[in-house]
């Protein structure tokens, strides 16, 4: 070999290492990307356009190799607007991953009158399900497809109630709602499953003249509510009333017993005290029958004795004299 072969050879390594050292510098980089906080991501292969299955849950440098990348995705809970205005949204539009806004929800009750709905929940997706929602859906498409599937599960809830129901009962159809919206973001049976909360209901428009109606209605349920309050309050002062009468009746009864069994006590007194005083009268015209008994003219002897005892008795001062 001679010195200029040497030289080649040489070149050619030289070369070949300059190279390595410049698809090292490149590849590198190009390996590595970064997650930021509040993203999932699926690692995808360049080569076989394939996703892995484990997702990317932890932020940060994440080597991926030469041409692959990470698909991206929301970790943290994201907003679905049905509604007319966008008050209130503005201030989440920047960033990557921004609130899903669509116009209010044409929708009929079940006695057919047409409304349209504004409405909002929030959904987030689960780490474990993100393989299974880019193979059936996509990258991006999945939002679009959410967007039909919480527009199906909400009309038909609406469809479910009456239209004054709207006004009157609304906690039954949230929660109508969001068992719903449950259910249309769960199919296990296809790997998907995304998480929903914070269903609210804000506005429901109905026909100018229903809304009339509603009104008149509430007007007349006040009016009913006051007529009720009156009539309680007119009970509540009747039942008093009854009360105080009942109390003056028991008053005056015990005021009555009481005076007939003073007078019963004073007529058995004054009974007792009678037949006391007639049974010693009694005995004493008892002890002077026998003292006249045998004697032959008992009157005359009997009137004898209240004489000598009215003069006996009789005092000085008196004109009259006591018989008894």
């Amino acid at each position: 070999m001679g010195l200029e072969d040497v030289q080649i050879v040489k070149a050619c390594c030289i070369g070949c290492c300059c190279l390595w050292v410049i698809f090292g510098a490149v590849a590198v980089p190009l390996s590595l990307k970064s997650m930021e906080q509040g993203k999932y991501a699926v690692e995808l292969n360049w080569a076989s356009q394939s996703i892995a299955k484990e997702p990317v849950i932890q932020p940060g440098m994440k080597f991926v190799g030469l041409g692959n990348g990470l698909l991206e995705f929301p970790s943290t809970y994201q907003t679905m607007y049905f509604t007319a205005s966008t008050k209130g949204v503005q201030a989440a539009t920047e960033g990557q991953f921004r609130p899903i806004v669509r116009g209010p929800l044409r929708a009929r009750s079940s006695d057919g009158l047409e409304m349209l709905i504004t409405s909002s929940f929030q959904w987030r997706l689960k780490p474990e399900y993100l393989a299974n929602l880019y193979h059936l859906l996509g990258e991006e498409m999945y939002r679009d497809e959410f967007v039909r599937f919480a527009r199906a599960a909400i009309i038909e809830v609406c469809s479910n109630f009456t239209a004054d129901m709207f006004f009157t009962n609304r906690t039954s159809i949230l929660l109508s709602m969001e068992d719903q919206l449950e259910d249309s973001f769960k199919m296990i049976d296809r790997g998907l499953y995304i998480e929903i909360k914070g269903v609210q209901l804000q506005e429901v428009d109905l026909p100018d003249q229903f809304d009339a109606e509603i009104a008149n209605t509430q007007a007349q349920m006040q009016e009913f509510q006051v007529a009720v309050a009156e009539r309680v309050e007119k009970e509540l002062a009747m039942r008093t009333n009854l009360k105080v009468a009942i109390q003056e009746v028991r008053q005056i009864l015990e005021i009555a017993t009481g005076k007939a069994e003073s007078i019963r006590l004073a007529n058995e007194a004054e009974v007792a005290q009678q037949l006391i005083f007639h049974e010693r009268q009694a005995l004493a015209n008892a002890a002077i029958l026998a003292q006249f008994e045998n004697d032959s003219e008992p009157y005359a002897r009997l009137f004898d004795l209240m004489e000598i005892r009215a003069i006996a008795e009789h005092a000085e001062d008196h004109m009259m004299f006591s018989i008894s």
